[in-house]
């Protein structure tokens, strides 16, 4: 599609070489959509959630654990917490997906030779 050029700012993958492409051949590269969905609601996805369900445990349940505390600030600090924790779990997540061969993108053609 023409989006990494040499003289502009580039990006670098790593992908299966299924076409036998050598370095500097221009290669057609294909990411299964579901690999794609996935990574999408992980990263998008489970922090929001994580920082909603950390805001309501929060709020309802640790104001009745610390009684004096405002429940806006536990709401607050447990929210952002959760979502602190779901960065980790999406970077472990990320990790051992790198590794897995089904998740990598696939070198399908060469377009120019």
């Amino acid at each position: 599609a023409g989006t990494c050029k040499p003289d502009e700012q580039c990006m670098e993958i790593e992908a299966l070489n299924q076409a036998g492409a050598k370095v500097g051949q221009r290669v057609k590269i294909t990411v299964k959509s579901i690999t794609y969905m996935k990574g999408t609601l992980l990263v998008y996805g489970l922090p929001a959630l994580f920082l909603v369900l950390g805001a309501v445990i929060g709020k309802e349940l640790m104001s009745k654990v610390f009684p004096g505390a405002d429940p806006d600030v536990l709401s607050a600090v447990f929210g952002f917490g959760a979502c602190a924790i779901s960065f980790i779990i999406v970077k472990l997540w990320s990790d051992a997906a790198g590794k897995k061969i089904e998740s990598k993108p696939v070198i399908e053609e060469i377009l120019d030779q």
